[in-house]
C-alpha cells in the first residue's frame, strides 16, 4: 500500500511539474495534397464513409511510411541493417532533452550545405552543447517558408538544404539518439530534384542508431532546449513511420 502512495505521489509531482510547461506540436497536418518525396506514394485523405451515406464518419488513408514529419529507421537506406526496423526501436527512444539550432539567420538556400562552423557558432552564441542520448533539431526555415499544400507542392519536396560531411561527422561524434530538421531529407542538399547523395544517412548516423527525422514544423516556436517526444507507429518491420512529435518548454 506505501508503495502504491509513494507511486501516485510521484504522478502528482510529475503532473505539477507539467504544469509549468508548454507543449508545442510539430507535425505537419496530413492532407491529401501535401509535399511528399517525390518516389513516395501520393498522400490521400478520403471521407469514404460519411454520416448521410453511412450514419457515422470515417476516412480512409493512403500514404507511405515517410508521410508527413517522420522517422527513418536504419533499414530504410542499409539493406545490410534489416534487422533494425521501426518497430524494433523501443517506445521511448525518441523521448530525450532536445537543443534547438536556429539557422534561420543563415538563410540557407538550396544545395547550400550546414557546416560545423555553423553549429559550433551556435554552441558558443548559447553556450550550450549537444550532449550524448539528445535530440538534436535544426530550424533552417524551411518548413513556414515553403510547405504548402496547392499546386506549389512541389517546390519543397524538391529544393532544400543539406550537410556537409564534416557537419555529419560532427553530429555523428555527440552520439545523438536523433537529428530532426524541418526539411525533406535531413542532411541531403537537393537542387529541383538533383540531389548530392545521403553521407549522413549512410555513414554516420543510421549505421549507429542515429534516428533521423524529416519535415518537421513549428521549430521556429521552440526555446534552444526542450524535452522532445514523438512514437513512430508500430509498423511490422517498418522502414520508418509518420510521428505526431511534441516538444515540451517552459512556459514563456
Amino acid at each position: 500500500m506505501s508503495s502504491a502512495r509513494a507511486n501516485q505521489s510521484r504522478i502528482d509531482l510529475l503532473v505539477e511539474l507539467m504544469r509549468g510547461f508548454e507543449c508545442v506540436d510539430l507535425p505537419p497536418t496530413i492532407e491529401t495534397g501535401m509535399p511528399r518525396w517525390p518516389t513516395h506514394p501520393v498522400v490521400v485523405v478520403n471521407p469514404s464513409i460519411t454520416h448521410a451515406h453511412d450514419g457515422y464518419y470515417c476516412q480512409t488513408l493512403l500514404m507511405g511510411e515517410h508521410t508527413g514529419s517522420h522517422v527513418d529507421a536504419p533499414a530504410h537506406i542499409l539493406p545490410d541493417r534489416m534487422d533494425r526496423t521501426i518497430d524494433t526501436f523501443p517506445p521511448n527512444y525518441l523521448m530525450a532533452p532536445a537543443k534547438v539550432t536556429s539557422l534561420v539567420h543563415r538563410d540557407f538556400k538550396p544545395g547550400e550545405l550546414l557546416k560545423t562552423d555553423d553549429l559550433a557558432a551556435w554552441e558558443k552564441e548559447w553556450h550550450l552543447s549537444l550532449d550524448e542520448g539528445e535530440v538534436a533539431l535544426l530550424d533552417f526555415g524551411w518548413h513556414r517558408r515553403y510547405w504548402r499544400s496547392d499546386r506549389e507542392w512541389a517546390w519543397y519536396a524538391l529544393n532544400s538544404p543539406g550537410f556537409d560531411e564534416s557537419a555529419c561527422e560532427f553530429l555523428a561524434n555527440r552520439k545523438l539518439r536523433a537529428i530532426g530538421v524541418d526539411t525533406i531529407a535531413c542532411d541531403e542538399a537537393v537542387v529541383d530534384g538533383r540531389s548530392s547523395g545521403t553521407p549522413g544517412h549512410r555513414e554516420y548516423f543510421l549505421p549507429n542508431d542515429i534516428l533521423v527525422m524529416e519535415c518537421l514544423a513549428n521549430l521556429e516556436k521552440l526555446n534552444p532546449t526542450c524535452f522532445f517526444v514523438a512514437l513512430p507507429l508500430k509498423i511490422k518491420n517498418g522502414s520508418g513511420s509518420p510521428l505526431r512529435a511534441v516538444a515540451f518548454q517552459e512556459k514563456r
